[in-house]
């Protein structure tokens, strides 16, 4: 039988290797949103890892592309469509408003 102290060691690692892994996934998930690319060294201390080894093996886990010492972020395709449609509404806005500013020009004209 394990003695009290070690079994309460073994559950401190285990809560904190998860408090990290969970902390890592969301730290990933928020930089593939806001950067397009990051140099390997940030990334490395960014999601709290040992070394370049780890971020390439972290990186392939995530589908990343690991290039000239940078990790590049694919453009997810629901983000993509998402921004092409904010693009169209905030044009269609433009063009509501230029039209209407050129009514009114021509009211007072």
């Amino acid at each position: 039988m394990l003695p009290i102290r070690m079994l309460k060691n073994f559950t401190k690692v285990c809560l904190l290797q998860v408090l990290v892994g969970t902390i890592r996934s969301e730290i990933a998930s928020c930089s593939e949103k806001a950067y397009p690319s990051l140099p390997m060294a940030s990334a490395k201390n960014l999601l709290f890892l040992d070394s370049e080894g780890s971020v390439v093996e972290f990186a392939q886990g995530r589908g990343w592309v690991v290039n000239d010492g940078r990790v590049y972020f694919p453009l997810q395709q629901e983000d993509q469509m998402a921004s092409e449609k904010d693009i169209l509404a905030a044009s269609g806005q433009v063009i509501e408003n230029t039209i209407g500013y050129a009514r009114e020009l021509e009211m007072i004209v």
